[in-house]
């Protein structure tokens, strides 16, 4: 009885561990992706500016801050760390929460109070899942 239940023991530790692997492989994948997809967009300088506080009817409360070279970073609804870069007028961003990229964004700007553009859960960006979204600049 001793050996069936240390042999069992062994195998849930085994599965644990090869679980842990296999999470940590998708991790490093989807970072790898989310990445990719950033530097993929580090093709032009940045022709707007993007920081202050904006709203959006789907999610709630957003915060970039952007740097002379374009990369946006801040706080998209209080659940998701931004990682982004504007070029030209368009903004690409990964939305993360816990190191795992949930959805990245494509945002246009059509005017200084408005953002318009598209949210997909696909790393990188893809047109077959992505939803509609606009963004309203509040803090002026």
């Amino acid at each position: 009885m001793k050996t069936l239940a240390t042999f069992l023991g062994a195998v849930v530790l085994a599965f644990s561990l090869n679980a842990c692997g296999m999470l940590q492989a998708k991790y490093d994948a989807n970072g790898k992706a989310t990445a990719a997809y950033l530097q993929d967009k580090n093709t032009a300088a940045p022709r707007t500016n993007l920081e202050g506080l904006w709203y959006s009817p789907q999610w709630g409360m957003v915060v970039f801050n952007q740097t002379p070279k374009g990369d946006l970073t801040g706080i998209f609804q209080d659940a998701y760390r931004v990682e982004g870069r504007v070029v030209g007028k368009s903004a690409y961003i990964a939305l993360i929460d816990d190191d795992w990229t949930e959805y990245t964004v494509e945002l246009q700007r059509l005017s200084g109070e408005k953002l318009t553009g598209f949210y997909s859960p696909s790393v990188p960006f893809s047109s077959k899942d992505k939803t509609p979204l606009e963004l309203f600049r509040i803090d002026r």
